[in-house]
């Protein structure tokens, strides 16, 4: 039995999947596996940030509503044209769309608000320095420059800041492959008809659900408590993923078959019982390259052991170098008694108030609704007996809280 330190840092030593080439439009909350550079410069070229007129700043300096200035309009350009055999110079300007390249001679765009048009000519009622409403060329991206750093995991900003860089492809670490097995003879699946004795496979579905969040859709499968029936399944499932996530069957009871049937199949034990509580049975190991958890069959200990041990495990093949959840310090609002001999786990409901963070545990509720009310594990940590009303502790967040 290990500490929930120690186990954290044997998911945090798991290798990541082989970096594989993605296109961006698939590239989604996926981690890069390599610093990413620029391909060009953007804009590529020095480009107008108004609609309005190109000019020579010089010409206009002395411009306003009671001395106005009159220019020659020479041209126009929109977005996306060849700025090629368009020239300003002393004298003359050319109307220039939001986007449009500057054309050669032109110092300054000058905003459409400030000038009449007449005919082939401007009137011009306001001054421009130079530079003024142009977006010089590289001033967002400078070609050659890393835009994105190795393990930084591309939201959707990212993946524009990537398509203006010019970059059609990523390399990224994929999306693992996971399967998720609910063992026990009384498992339905959810919706199947409870006769006596029978329970809906509701960690399965918890699980499953968590893996959906991280953009994974898992495939999941009941067996039944027999060693042979979870040996051929176990067999097939592991040649097929990167990660089995089992629910159930990991205590020693006659009928917690599922290390029995694991060691059938050579899982080598990373380990196996962390000193948590709920959560102690779980266990991890690999079989060839295929890493599992095996997870307790109770609810809370299932979900405890997958929010802190199997989804960091997911994070990992991901390639997130910091896997583990987020952990904070919240303020407790009532007293709570540990365990000494291993760290204990609270449901509670988290909010913000005064710039810090407040815990409110909810050990007044049954266990699914605690579970699902809750949005962190308040820790006490092994050692700790007690945590008075209104102290710091330590809690750790579900996924996308805080």
């Amino acid at each position: 039995m290990i500490s929930l330190t120690e186990a954290h840092r044997c998911i945090s030593m798991l290798e990541s999947l082989q970096p594989v080439r993605i296109p961006l439009d698939k590239a989604l909350g996926l981690v890069c596996a390599e610093d990413v550079y620029a391909v060009h410069n953007c804009p590529t070229v020095d480009s107008s940030l108004k609609d309005g007129f190109a000019v020579v700043s010089s010409d206009i300096a002395e411009a306003s509503p009671s001395h106005p200035v009159t220019l020659a309009v020479t041209g126009s350009l929109t977005a996306g044209d060849e700025k090629a055999g368009v020239h300003v110079s002393s004298g003359t300007a050319v109307r220039i769309m939001t986007g449009a390249a500057v054309p050669q001679g032109a110092t300054a765009v000058l905003a459409s608000e400030f000038a009449e048009v007449s005919g082939a000519a401007v009137t011009i009622t306001a001054d421009s320095r130079i530079g003024l409403n142009i977006l010089c060329k590289g001033s967002d991206i400078v070609q050659h420059q890393r835009v994105l750093a190795q393990g930084e995991m591309l939201g959707p900003a990212h993946l524009g800041l990537l398509a203006a860089a010019g970059v059609k492809e990523v390399i990224c670490y994929p999306v693992p492959r996971v399967a998720i097995a609910a063992t026990g003879s009384e498992l339905v699946w959810p919706g199947d008809p409870l006769t006596e004795g029978k329970v809906a496979a509701s960690n399965m579905v918890t699980a499953a659900a968590e893996l959906q969040a991280m953009g994974i859709t898992a495939s999941t499968v009941l067996v039944r408590d027999n060693l042979y029936t979870l040996h051929e399944h176990f067999q097939d499932i592991v040649r097929q993923v990167d990660m089995l996530i089992t629910c159930g069957g990991v205590l020693d009871g006659d009928k917690d078959l599922t290390l029995r049937a694991m060691e059938q199949i050579g899982m080598v034990k990373i380990f196996h019982r962390v000193r948590i509580g709920p959560g102690k049975g779980a266990c991890m190991g690999m079989v060839g390259k295929t890493i599992v958890f095996n997870l307790p069959g109770g609810p809370p200990s299932n979900h405890v052991a997958l929010l802190l041990l199997a989804l960091s495990g997911v994070r990992r093949l991901m390639g997130f170098l910091d896997c583990l959840p987020r952990k904070k310090q919240v303020f407790v609002s009532e007293e709570l008694v540990g365990q000494t001999d291993w760290t204990q786990l609270v449901y509670s409901r988290v909010h913000s108030a005064g710039g810090s963070l407040h815990a409110v545990p909810l050990s007044n509720l049954t266990r699914f609704a605690a579970m699902a009310k809750a949005n962190a594990l308040i820790e006490l940590p092994e050692g700790c007996a007690v945590i008075k009303k209104g102290s710091l502790a330590g809690a750790w967040f579900y996924p996308g809280y805080f």
